[in-house]
């Protein structure tokens, strides 16, 4: 076992081994991917300059007022160019995965190599459920939801229902939103409801087309409820801020020649935030721990819209109806008659 955990360690080296995972999650995150989370530089400049929880990032409003009359009686009036901020989150997050000697020696796969080449996938599914959290908290805040929900929960999901909820924007309806993010139940209704631009689906692979020329983005982490009810959200291009950094340490392996009969560790810690623009932590939260949680995230008290800012400019949208009664996933079974087992790798 020696060698193999010479040859891991070696394989596994900090920061090359963690910034390679964090290369590689950034193009297997379909939000990302999508152009839904933005990398922004601003985040990023800051991600590692401090240990508080949050960042505080000013921004200036745009010029706003009528002009005034040009007269030789008064004097010019000058406006004021107003700023504004809003705090982010600054997200420490950790992740192990370990597997003992015995796992490796009667594994058909190698549980090192396993490891290794699947971390960016774990780094990817992770983020996208904490945006999907993200937007539960922050929709759950009645002035934001106010202003940029469409609820027909009693309703049938439809095309009326996006229209209404598109319209939430204004004037600004056709020239900001660019993503759809949908439940893959709320996607078989809107193919079955011929809400699907391009492309048929027999000769489709993966989610296809557009609707009203908007990306489709199709993840069964967003919200569907035991009355079928789906949220579905739209998003305009910039509407959420994005950045990872590797810190010091960021990977390591740690080997325990004790525990569980020798057992090895690769241990991956990442900073980042993810920041719904035109929204703000709100003062009064303070994350029970170190760093904000997967249920603190989803909480309506973490977040606030940004003072003097108003809700329209938040550039996401969250529509709410029932999805059709087939296109429901089916419950598991209580109990499952097949004759194989689950084991663990290290625990």
């Amino acid at each position: 076992m020696a060698d193999n955990f010479t040859q891991l360690a070696g394989m596994l080296q900090s920061p090359l081994f963690g910034q390679n995972v964090i290369n590689k999650s950034t193009k297997t995150n379909r939000f990302l991917a999508s152009g839904i989370l933005t990398p922004d530089a601003q985040f990023g400049a800051h991600l590692l300059d401090s240990t508080e929880d949050y960042m505080t990032l000013p921004f200036t409003n745009d010029l706003a007022g009528d002009p005034d009359p040009w007269t030789d009686l008064t004097d010019i009036e000058v406006s004021n160019v107003t700023t504004g901020k809003q705090r982010a989150m600054r997200m420490r997050l950790v992740k192990a995965f370990g597997y003992t000697d015995i796992a490796q020696e009667f594994s058909v796969s190698n549980p090192a190599n396993v490891i290794a080449a699947n971390f960016s996938d774990f780094w990817a599914r992770a983020e996208q459920k904490m945006l999907v959290q993200m937007l539960a908290g922050v929709f759950s805040n009645t002035d934001i939801a106010t202003a940029k929900l469409f609820d027909d929960s009693a309703k049938q999901f439809g095309p009326r229902g996006f229209l209404a909820t598109i319209g939430l924007l204004g004037d600004l309806q056709d020239q900001t939103f660019s993503k759809i993010a949908v439940n893959s139940s709320a996607y078989s209704e809107m193919k079955a409801q011929q809400m699907i631009d391009t492309a048929k689906p027999n000769e489709a692979v993966g989610p296809f087309g557009n609707y009203n020329g908007m990306q489709i983005v199709v993840d069964d982490d967003l919200p569907l409820d035991e009355n079928g009810v789906a949220t579905s959200y739209i998003f305009g291009n910039g509407s959420v801020g994005y950045s990872v950094a590797n810190p010091a340490s960021s990977t390591e392996v740690e080997r325990e020649a004790r525990k569980n009969g020798g057992r090895t560790n690769v241990i991956n810690r990442r900073v980042e935030t993810m920041h719904v623009m035109g929204t703000s932590v709100a003062p009064s939260f303070h994350s029970a721990g170190q760093t904000v949680t997967m249920a603190e995230l989803a909480s309506p008290d973490t977040w606030e819209v940004v003072k003097d800012v108003d809700p329209r400019n938040i550039k996401v949208v969250a529509y709410k109806a029932k999805v059709s009664t087939e296109f429901l996933p089916k419950k598991k079974a209580s109990s499952g008659s097949g004759s194989g087992s689950g084991t663990t790798t290290g625990k």
